[in-house]
């Protein structure tokens, strides 16, 4: 009896798991990546990338959601008895669609295709002895497009582990000058947390 109670249990709970993908349910997820920090002799690097992101699933296994990615880079040098500041600051708006495969009890693969744009604010102080003080800012604009493979490891039947690894690439261009256009490809891999939010809540009959 006891071995069959147990087993309805784990049968419950990997149903609950496959359901969490099911038609009208909601994501809300958040992923870190891009974390760095060095500190070697004069020279100082920090950063951190952090997307939120929400969705609905439009159909069994299939989400459409929106990612608000912000990134935040930092570097000092000591140059003499000078300094030198590298700052950048960016965020964003990136659509994506999300397409769970076929899985077993709590661990679901996923792919992903993504794009939107992200905001970039470039800032730049450079201070020596020797010349006068330079502070350099500019912003700019890229649009990015890329692909993604994903996994989600459902610790309870609402509540899942997520990491992910891709590539994206971005178009970006200088809102100043037109002509100063760049595209570079990134690989990239994060790592965060999600919850699956049933479309309706279980309900309980009255007592007869």
């Amino acid at each position: 009896m006891k071995k069959l109670f147990l087993l309805g249990i784990a049968c419950a709970m990997s149903a609950s798991s496959m359901a969490q993908t099911e038609k009208g349910n909601k994501y809300i997820g958040a992923n870190i990546g891009n974390v760095s920090y060095t500190d070697v002799d004069s020279r100082t690097n920090i950063g951190a990338t952090l997307t939120p992101s929400a969705g609905v699933f439009i159909a069994d296994n299939l989400l459409l959601g929106t990612g608000l990615p912000l990134s935040y880079a930092r570097s000092s040098d000591k140059i003499g008895s000078g300094k030198t500041i590298n700052r950048n600051i960016s965020y964003g708006l990136t659509p994506y669609g999300r397409y769970y495969f076929a899985g077993t009890n709590a661990h679901r693969f996923f792919g992903q295709v993504e794009g939107g744009i992200s905001r970039f604010n470039y800032y730049y102080n450079s201070e020596n002895s020797v010349a006068s003080p330079a502070v350099q800012r500019q912003n700019a604009t890229a649009f990015n497009y890329g692909g993604v493979l994903g996994y989600n490891y459902f610790l309870t039947p609402g509540a899942a582990l997520e990491v992910m690894a891709g590539y994206k690439r971005y178009d970006s261009f200088n809102v100043f000058d037109s002509n100063r256009q760049q595209s570079t490809g990134v690989l990239n891999v994060t790592a965060g947390f999600a919850v699956f939010l049933p479309s309706k809540l279980p309900t309980t009959s009255p007592a007869q």
